[in-house]
């Protein structure tokens, strides 16, 4: 990976749990990390339609490779722009905590 393919920036949100007022949660995304701090590289790496509900449903899938950080775990999503990348694995490709890949869907 070099530094120029990280053109993309990201925000990373984190869920937080607020009360509804009717007893029950909602949640909520709260940035942890700004567009301004998070430079990746995104590229599709698959993407199908399926039949929900009798809708047509498109998705794909993504590799996310950008700089390691020991902060971001399956239940945190990535934003850009209107785009929300829910991740579903992250790994250390050579166990040198240099970057992180990220495997995520978006609709």
């Amino acid at each position: 990976m070099n530094i120029s393919d990280l053109k993309h920036r990201l925000t990373i949100q984190e869920p937080v749990r607020t009360p509804d007022g009717g007893g029950g949660f909602t949640t909520v995304w709260q940035p942890i990390a700004s567009e301004a701090d998070v430079f990746a590289s995104v590229i599709q790496i698959s993407g199908s339609e399926t039949l929900r509900d009798q809708q047509l449903i498109a998705g794909a899938a993504y590799r996310i490779t950008l700089r390691y950080r020991a902060d971001i775990t399956a239940s945190h999503r990535l934003a850009e722009g209107a785009t929300v990348y829910n991740i579903t694995a992250l790994r250390d490709p050579d166990g040198a905590r240099e970057w992180l890949e990220i495997t995520a869907t978006a609709p």
